[in-house]
């Protein structure tokens, strides 16, 4: 049996999470992939009542999951809209053309997010400086700072 050291564990509270605002939405990072081997990163996507996130997109690397904690999260592809609940898991696989957004006017929704590789996370960071700092990024601007973490819009069929 190979030898190895110990390995620590690290659990991560809602009052130590590092909290980014990216428009309306509250994004709070409670894994970064610093402690995955940039494996796997963990959020928390606070979206108050009737916020829409993203534009349609898709990725070339990296899966999504969600998984809803509170409210009702719209998920929309090309194909069809599905609401999932408190509870409902949704698995985005790379290639999978994709937005979300919270379904109800009245009340906020809450989806935990996992992305693989972990270093996604620093793609919501970016957002987050910008709008900091007063920036009002154009769809230009956006579609690079997207493309340099291997997310596209739909009409992109590769990497440019």
């Amino acid at each position: 049996m190979p030898v190895r050291g110990p390995v620590p564990v690290n659990l991560a509270t809602r009052q130590a999470a590092e909290v980014l605002k990216v428009g309306p939405m509250t994004i709070r990072v409670y894994e970064d992939g610093s402690r995955t081997g940039d494996r796997i990163s963990a959020i928390l996507l606070e979206l108050p009542a009737g916020v829409s996130g993203p534009p349609m997109h898709w990725h070339r690397f990296h899966d999504e999951l969600f998984f809803v904690v509170k409210g009702t999260c719209r998920f929309v592809t090309p194909d069809a809209e599905v609401d999932a609940t408190a509870g409902d898991l949704m698995t985005v696989p790379p290639g999978a053309i994709h937005t979300f957004k919270n379904a109800s006017e009245t009340e906020a929704c809450e989806v935990y997010m996992t992305a693989t590789p972990g270093h996604y996370v620093d793609y919501f960071r970016m957002l987050s400086k910008a709008g900091a700092e007063g920036k009002m990024l154009s769809k230009k601007e956006i579609e690079h700072l997207m493309a340099l973490f291997g997310t596209f819009p739909p009409d992109i069929e590769s990497e440019p």
